[in-house]
């Protein structure tokens, strides 16, 4: 089967993400399956997995920075995501699908800007020094593992074919204080890696 993706349907997965507040690859491979599009999101809740044929992925959905005024990254378009998209999945424990997580763009290191201030961006990095001040560390924070961001950042190694090393990736991954928001998605059969 060929990969080949068009522009037309790069263009509605894109679209597709945006609406239903899913990762592309999830998007691209639900409109890969179905003949007809549906206008009602077809994920369901993370403690209700389905028995469809295409691989299922718990997913938490973040909302992309907050640029205010700054221009935003070349590479990711200020999502502080990789710009191809790419994702990976972590297995879960109690029969439940994977965990997706997404892989940070590199160059803004998680914040979406094209320019980083001295004094912080207000946003967290996979720096954890760009993020001077970011922090009270005198007032309590709402979850001790994440410090209230919801996910933390976890470095992680690309390996190629004959498994050598070829890129180090940071990826945002859910903190458990997001549980309540899990819910699986659809998507393209991903590597489980752990």
């Amino acid at each position: 089967m060929s990969r080949h993706v068009s522009n037309d349907l790069k263009r509605r997965a894109r679209e597709l993400a945006a609406r239903e507040r899913i990762p592309y690859s999830a998007a691209l491979a639900r409109l890969r399956t179905s003949r007809t599009q549906s206008d009602q999101p077809t994920d369901t809740p993370a403690d209700q997995p389905s028995r469809f044929l295409l691989p299922e992925y718990l997913y938490v959905d973040f909302p992309a920075p907050d640029l205010g005024d700054a221009r935003p990254c070349d590479d990711c378009q200020g999502s502080g995501l990789d710009a191809e998209g790419r994702t990976f999945a972590q297995p879960s424990d109690g029969g439940r699908p994977p965990l997706l997580v997404e892989v940070v763009c590199s160059k803004c290191e998680g914040c979406g800007r094209a320019e980083h201030l001295d004094d912080g961006c207000g946003h967290p990095h996979t720096d954890p020094d760009m993020d001077d001040g970011l922090y009270d560390e005198d007032e309590e924070t709402p979850c001790y593992s994440c410090a209230g961001r919801e996910f933390n950042y976890l470095q992680a190694v690309v390996h190629d074919e004959e498994g050598e090393p070829v890129e180090v990736i940071y990826l945002r991954v859910p903190c458990g204080c997001t549980a309540d928001r899990m819910r699986v998605v659809l998507g393209d059969l991903v590597e489980v890696s752990g």
